[in-house]
């Protein structure tokens, strides 16, 4: 299984990292690619099928991708419309309000991750991705190496305490390892910011394997060999991408400047 995880992670990387590298329209291909897959691995999980329904929700997120643009008012209320008709058609589709959280739990964060693209460009789509994988790997080999009280042994059995603390310090040094290529008025700032982001990434994860423990299943799908899907791949992103954003938006209301470049943004 760990041969495998290593050979599915060496071939799946370099795909965001090249999407980041040359932008527009590649970054927008994947991520619709990205979220037809999700339609797919969340209406199968809930219903054990893929129905117009699943078909629905990857349709209306390929098509917010591409408004975001040119309308990003429309897009961002496009999800809520929709999610509007599938409550007056309850009646006809399965699961109704687990349709309506895959439609929230897809289409918005992918869209706050491409929205931090056009935002901040290849760098800040790196250092997100980055914090999002150190904490991943260091809460593996710290959760590994000592063991000790479990983190959430209701959700998630295998996560402990030791591995949540080890991936915000791995998170935390690769926000530090991002101010030698970057510009920070201060790198400590920016490093505990990264470290709390990485934490923050893990409740992504857990929520995704809250889902996974209702439904009682143990993958999205079997799509990437050793991984499981799409949604156990990116879950953590899923967690994160928002909460960047919000940290984007707080910055511009109020005016603050973090000492961030990537969270400073004029008027």
């Amino acid at each position: 299984m760990l041969k495998k995880r290593i050979l599915s992670a060496l071939v799946l990387i370099p795909i965001p990292l090249l999407a980041l590298y040359f932008g527009s329209p590649w970054i927008e291909i994947l991520m619709c690619a990205i979220l037809g897959i999700m339609g797919w691995e969340w209406e199968t999980m809930v219903t054990k099928k893929f129905t117009p329904v699943g078909m629905t929700i990857a349709i209306t997120g390929v098509v917010c991708v591409y408004m975001m643009m040119y309308a990003p008012i429309i897009t961002l209320a496009l999800p809520i419309v929709i999610a509007l008709v599938f409550l007056a058609l309850h009646k006809t589709i399965s699961a109704p309000k687990m349709m309506i959280l895959g439609l929230f739990y897809t289409v918005y964060p992918i869209l706050s991750f491409l929205m931090l693209n056009y935002l901040g460009g290849f760098a800040l789509g790196i250092w997100l991705l980055g914090l999002v994988w150190a904490m991943d790997t260091g809460a593996y080999a710290f959760g590994k190496t000592i063991g000790g009280p479990k983190f959430a042994p209701r959700i998630s059995p295998k996560k402990t305490w030791a591995g949540f603390i080890g991936g915000m310090i791995c998170s935390g040094l690769w926000g530090y390892a991002c101010t030698k290529f970057i510009s920070v008025e201060n790198s400590l700032n920016f490093s505990l910011i990264t470290a709390a982001l990485g934490g923050v990434s893990q409740f992504g994860d857990l929520f995704e394997s809250a889902i996974k423990r209702k439904l009682e299943i143990k993958d999205s799908s079997n799509l990437i060999p050793g991984h499981g899907g799409i949604f156990d791949r990116i879950d953590a992103l899923l967690g994160v991408a928002p909460v960047v954003v919000l940290l984007f938006i707080i910055s511009a209301i109020y005016n603050i400047n973090m000492g961030i470049p990537f969270f400073a943004i004029d008027g």
